[in-house]
């Protein structure tokens, strides 16, 4: 992807602080073919044009939670007080068949503050400014599967791209051995 200069700084996100307890072992080192898929998403951001890529969780590297077990909206919110505002693409750790396919049409989508592909919070496209900070604040103040994607989105008015065209299997996530098996069959 060629990056315009008009651009604003892209910052790539992946998501990597959940227990892994369905799938009994750190998702985030699963391999394929001899990389982890935590090494498979970073370079997935970096070939879309991500001058920018950090790791939320508790890990070596990691951005650390500063509110654990709050899912994935505390992983970016923990991410919005060290990371800069820009376009970020957030994507969760455990997608195997995460590619340029999937992330340029998030990124290129520029018709509201976040974008996903339908029927899939993740991963998101997120302008990370003013009223993100704000809504990842209240947020966190929320109990539960109210602090969740879902009401980000709703909340900054997310666009939610057709599946169209896209091999949905490359946004298939795994949370367990058996779909992990699955994905790799």
């Amino acid at each position: 992807m060629t990056l315009r200069a008009d651009m604003p700084l892209i910052v790539g996100l992946v998501l990597a602080g959940g227990r892994s307890s369905r799938m009994g072992e750190d998702k985030a080192t699963l391999r394929i073919a001899g990389q982890s898929l935590l090494d498979l998403s970073v370079r997935a951001l970096r070939d879309v044009g991500a001058e920018q890529v950090a790791i939320s969780g508790d890990r070596a590297g990691g951005i650390a939670d500063r509110w654990p077990g709050t899912g994935p909206v505390g992983g970016i919110a923990s991410a919005m007080h060290v990371l800069p505002d820009g376009e970020w693409l957030v994507v969760p750790v455990d997608m195997p068949r995460l590619g340029v396919d999937v992330l340029a049409p998030l990124l290129a989508e520029r018709r509201a503050a976040t974008a996903h592909w339908q029927g899939h919070p993740l991963p998101m496209r997120l302008t990370m400014g003013r009223a993100a900070r704000e809504a990842l604040a209240e947020l966190m103040t929320r109990p539960g599967r109210a602090c969740s994607i879902a009401a980000l989105q709703e909340r900054l008015g997310a666009t939610a791209l057709p599946l169209d065209g896209l091999d949905t299997r490359r946004l298939v996530n795994c949370n367990t051995p058996d779909e992990w098996r699955e994905a790799n069959a």
